[in-house]
Protein backbone atom coordinates (compact mmCIF):
# COMPACT_ATOMS: atom_id res chain seq x y z
CA UNK A 1 0.00 0.00 0.00
CA UNK A 2 2.76 2.47 0.73
CA UNK A 3 4.42 2.06 -2.96
CA UNK A 4 0.89 2.48 -4.15
CA UNK A 5 1.16 5.92 -2.44
CA UNK A 6 4.89 6.89 -4.27
CA UNK A 7 3.43 6.12 -7.16
CA UNK A 8 0.54 8.19 -6.78
CA UNK A 9 2.61 10.95 -5.34
CA UNK A 10 4.77 11.03 -8.37
CA UNK A 11 2.42 10.85 -11.05
CA UNK A 12 0.78 13.74 -9.85
CA UNK A 13 4.26 15.65 -9.64
CA UNK A 14 4.81 14.67 -13.23
CA UNK A 15 1.00 15.69 -13.95
CA UNK A 16 1.74 19.36 -12.25
CA UNK A 17 4.92 20.21 -13.79
CA UNK A 18 4.01 19.54 -16.95
CA UNK A 19 1.20 21.46 -16.65
CA UNK A 20 3.01 24.60 -15.11
CA UNK A 21 6.16 24.79 -16.93
CA UNK A 22 7.05 27.31 -19.51
CA UNK A 23 8.83 25.28 -21.73
CA UNK A 24 8.86 21.71 -20.50
CA UNK A 25 12.07 20.35 -18.52
CA UNK A 26 13.80 17.59 -19.97
CA UNK A 27 12.32 14.41 -17.44
CA UNK A 28 14.73 11.90 -15.59
CA UNK A 29 13.57 9.06 -14.31
CA UNK A 30 15.98 9.18 -11.01
CA UNK A 31 13.41 11.06 -9.02
CA UNK A 32 10.80 8.25 -9.49
CA UNK A 33 14.00 5.49 -8.24
CA UNK A 34 14.66 8.16 -5.36
CA UNK A 35 11.39 8.91 -4.08
CA UNK A 36 10.04 5.53 -3.72
CA UNK A 37 13.44 3.80 -2.39
CA UNK A 38 12.21 2.04 0.76
CA UNK A 39 13.95 2.59 4.36
CA UNK A 40 16.10 0.10 5.03
CA UNK A 41 16.66 -0.72 1.89
CA UNK A 42 20.17 -2.01 1.76
CA UNK A 43 23.37 -0.19 0.34
CA UNK A 44 23.93 -1.94 -2.98
CA UNK A 45 20.54 -2.60 -3.64
CA UNK A 46 20.00 1.11 -3.05
CA UNK A 47 23.40 1.97 -5.41
CA UNK A 48 21.85 -0.37 -8.37
CA UNK A 49 18.93 1.02 -8.32
CA UNK A 50 19.85 4.60 -8.71
CA UNK A 51 22.45 3.88 -11.59
CA UNK A 52 19.58 2.20 -13.34
CA UNK A 53 17.46 5.54 -13.43
CA UNK A 54 20.35 7.38 -14.69
CA UNK A 55 22.01 8.85 -11.49
CA UNK A 56 25.97 8.05 -11.18
CA UNK A 57 28.11 7.44 -7.96
CA UNK A 58 30.13 10.69 -7.47
CA UNK A 59 31.23 9.37 -3.54
CA UNK A 60 30.86 6.03 -2.26
CA UNK A 61 31.30 5.18 1.37
CA UNK A 62 30.73 2.49 3.98
CA UNK A 63 28.23 4.59 5.60
CA UNK A 64 26.63 6.82 3.08
CA UNK A 65 26.49 6.99 -0.92
CA UNK A 66 26.47 10.44 -3.20
CA UNK A 67 25.02 10.35 -6.35
CA UNK A 68 24.65 13.01 -9.21
CA UNK A 69 21.81 12.67 -11.81
CA UNK A 70 18.36 14.30 -12.58
CA UNK A 71 15.33 15.51 -10.35
CA UNK A 72 12.75 15.93 -12.52
CA UNK A 73 15.07 17.78 -15.26
CA UNK A 74 16.79 19.52 -12.30
CA UNK A 75 20.70 18.75 -11.61
CA UNK A 76 20.70 17.33 -8.69
CA UNK A 77 22.68 15.57 -6.13
CA UNK A 78 21.70 12.59 -3.99
CA UNK A 79 22.83 11.59 -0.37
CA UNK A 80 22.07 8.45 1.00
CA UNK A 81 22.72 7.73 4.77
CA UNK A 82 23.21 3.93 5.93
CA UNK A 83 22.40 2.58 9.64
CA UNK A 84 24.96 0.50 10.38
CA UNK A 85 26.77 0.61 6.66
CA UNK A 86 23.85 -1.34 5.75
CA UNK A 87 20.31 -0.32 5.71
CA UNK A 88 18.90 3.27 4.36
CA UNK A 89 17.88 5.77 6.85
CA UNK A 90 17.56 8.64 5.31
CA UNK A 91 17.88 10.19 1.68
CA UNK A 92 18.17 13.47 0.20
CA UNK A 93 18.00 15.39 -2.99
CA UNK A 94 20.08 18.74 -3.69
CA UNK A 95 18.27 20.23 -7.02
CA UNK A 96 20.43 22.66 -9.03
CA UNK A 97 19.23 26.21 -9.95
CA UNK A 98 17.85 26.42 -13.35
CA UNK A 99 19.02 29.68 -13.65
CA UNK A 100 15.17 31.70 -13.08
CA UNK A 101 14.28 32.43 -10.11
CA UNK A 102 10.36 32.09 -10.74
CA UNK A 103 11.19 28.91 -11.90
CA UNK A 104 12.90 27.41 -9.13
CA UNK A 105 10.17 29.25 -7.09
CA UNK A 106 7.23 27.47 -9.23
CA UNK A 107 9.07 23.96 -9.03
CA UNK A 108 9.45 24.50 -4.90
CA UNK A 109 5.60 25.54 -4.61
CA UNK A 110 4.58 22.17 -6.97
CA UNK A 111 6.60 19.96 -4.73
CA UNK A 112 5.44 21.38 -1.54
CA UNK A 113 1.72 21.13 -2.97
CA UNK A 114 2.38 17.29 -4.19
CA UNK A 115 3.60 16.58 -0.70
CA UNK A 116 0.17 18.53 1.02
CA UNK A 117 -1.64 16.06 -0.61
CA UNK A 118 -0.18 13.18 0.18
CA UNK A 119 0.70 14.06 3.77
CA UNK A 120 -1.56 16.74 4.19
CA UNK A 121 -0.56 20.29 5.46
CA UNK A 122 2.42 20.73 6.57
CA UNK A 123 4.17 22.85 9.28
CA UNK A 124 5.69 26.44 7.45
CA UNK A 125 8.44 28.09 9.03
CA UNK A 126 11.17 30.74 8.10
CA UNK A 127 14.46 29.32 9.32
CA UNK A 128 18.08 30.13 9.75
CA UNK A 129 20.21 29.23 6.62
CA UNK A 130 22.60 26.32 8.28
CA UNK A 131 25.10 27.40 5.12
CA UNK A 132 24.85 30.93 4.69
CA UNK A 133 25.27 33.08 8.32
CA UNK A 134 22.66 35.70 8.54
CA UNK A 135 20.64 34.56 5.69
CA UNK A 136 16.65 32.61 5.98
CA UNK A 137 15.27 29.79 3.94
CA UNK A 138 11.84 28.39 3.36
CA UNK A 139 10.93 25.31 5.21
CA UNK A 140 8.29 22.67 5.41
CA UNK A 141 7.85 19.51 7.22
CA UNK A 142 5.77 16.67 7.21
CA UNK A 143 5.80 13.38 9.54
CA UNK A 144 3.84 10.82 7.57
CA UNK A 145 4.21 8.30 10.49
CA UNK A 146 5.92 8.09 13.96
CA UNK A 147 9.53 7.47 12.58
CA UNK A 148 9.76 9.17 9.36
CA UNK A 149 10.06 13.40 8.51
CA UNK A 150 10.03 14.96 5.37
CA UNK A 151 11.96 18.17 5.22
CA UNK A 152 11.45 20.18 1.91
CA UNK A 153 14.20 23.64 1.73
CA UNK A 154 13.50 26.64 0.02
CA UNK A 155 16.30 28.73 -0.41
CA UNK A 156 15.65 32.18 -2.66
CA UNK A 157 19.30 32.94 -2.78
CA UNK A 158 20.38 30.21 -3.86
CA UNK A 159 19.05 31.08 -7.93
CA UNK A 160 21.85 31.71 -9.93
CA UNK A 161 22.06 31.93 -13.54
CA UNK A 162 25.49 29.90 -13.09
CA UNK A 163 25.21 27.89 -9.88
CA UNK A 164 28.50 26.69 -7.87
CA UNK A 165 28.18 22.78 -6.98
CA UNK A 166 28.37 23.49 -3.54
CA UNK A 167 24.80 22.43 -1.35
CA UNK A 168 24.38 26.12 -0.16
CA UNK A 169 24.41 27.07 -4.03
CA UNK A 170 20.76 24.13 -4.54
CA UNK A 171 17.72 25.75 -4.35
CA UNK A 172 15.68 22.94 -2.98
CA UNK A 173 16.38 20.61 -1.25
CA UNK A 174 14.48 17.42 -0.37
CA UNK A 175 14.88 15.30 2.69
CA UNK A 176 13.88 12.32 4.01
CA UNK A 177 14.93 10.82 7.38
CA UNK A 178 13.77 7.95 9.27
CA UNK A 179 14.34 7.48 12.64
CA UNK A 180 13.37 3.98 14.10
CA UNK A 181 16.93 2.80 14.62
CA UNK A 182 18.43 6.08 16.12
CA UNK A 183 17.54 5.50 20.23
Amino acid sequence: MLNFKFKEFLALILILILAACEPALALSNSSDAFMSLPFGHPYARTQKRMERSGAKVATPRPESLLMTGYFEGFQTEFAFAFYKKKLLKSKAAYLKSTGSASQDKNFYELLKRGFERQYGRGKEMPVANSLVNGRIMIKSTWTPDKYTTITLLYNSEATKRFPGNSVKDRPIHIIYHYNKWDK
